[in-house]
This record gives structure tokens, sequence and C-alpha cells, in this order.
């Protein structure tokens, strides 16, 4: 069946911001893996995870948008609040509905360009819980292009016996963000990230990897490993 126009240029679209991700991640991991010893806590690696994503919007002309009240805002931030109350007692992640639940976030997101162009500034900022999920009723594309989100395991202690209860319950809150339902059958996010570095080698991180991999096929998510280059002797 041929695609109509619209449907043409959505996917060019999505193909694009495909690209973006996946050219950040392998800038990011890169840059980790010859350098482990330059981070040395999560916030750094969020830190030189925004700066690349920022260069790759720029390069698109897609760093800002203006909303429907014409307020020019960044579509990259840090700490953006997910759509939805939530649990994350212990290990485990559920969406809840009402109080004393509160809204979890994302270590980073992109907002969808097209989203924020239909709303109110005050909307897109997200800070009133209420307003934010009413106005999400109606909307017509998807909030957020990319929700990403890292965990890091320094190499100064050994790796946790609980790592993969703690990626876990992360893939599980961009698993959940993936299939939220907003508007008129729309997806509240387009593409979903767990990021996961440690400052040991891939060597001394085989088993970590090995799990990771059964992991992502368990929820159909993208998560990725990023371990620190072996010393030259």
């Amino acid at each position: 069946m041929l695609r109509t126009d619209k449907e043409l240029i959505e996917l060019r679209l999505t193909e694009d911001w495909e690209n973006t991700k996946n050219t950040t991640i392998k800038r990011l991991i890169e840059t980790f893996s010859q350098h482990p010893n330059h981070f040395f806590t999560e916030h750094d690696i969020h830190s030189v995870l925004y700066n690349i994503t920022r260069e790759a919007l720029q390069q698109n002309r897609v760093l800002t948008a203006k909303t429907s009240d014409r307020y020019e805002i960044a579509l990259l931030h840090h700490e953006y609040p997910t759509p939805f109350r939530c649990s994350m007692k212990g290990y485990s992640f559920e969406i809840k509905y009402k109080k004393p639940y509160r809204r979890g976030h994302y270590d980073l997101v992109i907002l969808n360009p097209e989203f924020v162009e239909n709303t109110e500034r005050e909307v897109v900022y997200g800070k009133d819980y209420q307003r934010f999920t009413s106005a999400l009723h109606n909307v017509t594309a998807e909030p957020l292009i990319w929700a990403c989100e890292v965990i890091f395991f320094p190499g100064v202690k050994t790796l946790p016996k609980n790592a993969l209860k703690i990626i876990e319950q992360d893939a599980l809150k961009v698993k959940e963000t993936l299939r939220y339902k907003v508007g008129r059958d729309v997806n509240f996010c387009k593409m979903g990230s767990v990021l996961v570095f440690t400052s040991h080698t891939a060597e001394e991180a085989r088993e970590l990897k090995q799990q990771l991999a059964k992991l992502s096929q368990k929820h159909k998510l993208e998560v990725t490993l990023a371990t620190a280059l072996p010393e030259e002797s």
C-alpha cells in the first residue's frame, strides 16, 4: 500500500530522530570508554550527555521551538516529570493515580517540537500536575521524542550484587512511559533508552553485560552498557 505524503514526512522525521539518538549514544559511550576516570558521578555523565545531545540538535536546527502562546523554549531538559504518579518502593515500579504518590523524573528528555508548538508554555513545563494531565487529553503528537535514564557504577567499587535490580527499575519506568497513552491514542514518548555505565572493564562486567542482554530482550527495550577500555601496560 502506498504511503500518503504525511506518512512519508512522519517516517522521515522518525528516522532523523532515531539517527540523532543513536549518534548521541555512540559518542557518549566512546567518550566514557576512552576516559572513564573523568567521570566521578552519574551527574558528570548527565552533563556530557546533555552537551552531546545539544550539539546534535543544533546541527539539525531543532534546538528550540515556540509554544502556542509564543514563548521560545529549549527542547532538551534534565529532570522532566513523568505524566503519571508512581511507586518505586524497593526495586519495583508501578504507576499510581492518587496521592500520596508523586511523579518521577527522567534524567534527560527531548521535547517534541510539534507538541511544543501546539501547547501553552505552562503546560509544556509540566510543573502543574492537574493542568499538565488535563492538557494531555487533547494532544495529537507525542510530547516527548526521547526519554533517557542513566545509571553509573564507579570502578572504585565492585559491581553491586543488586545492580540488575537497580537497572531493571529504571527500565520499567522507561517501558511504562513508552506504553503510556495520552490524547487520541497517542503515545507520551516516541523513544526510550536506559544507558548503563561502569568504570570496570568489559571483562570485569561480562556477567552484567549478559544479564542486560536478557533484560533488554525481556522488556523489548534499549538497554546499553558502556565499560572502560583496558589500561595499556
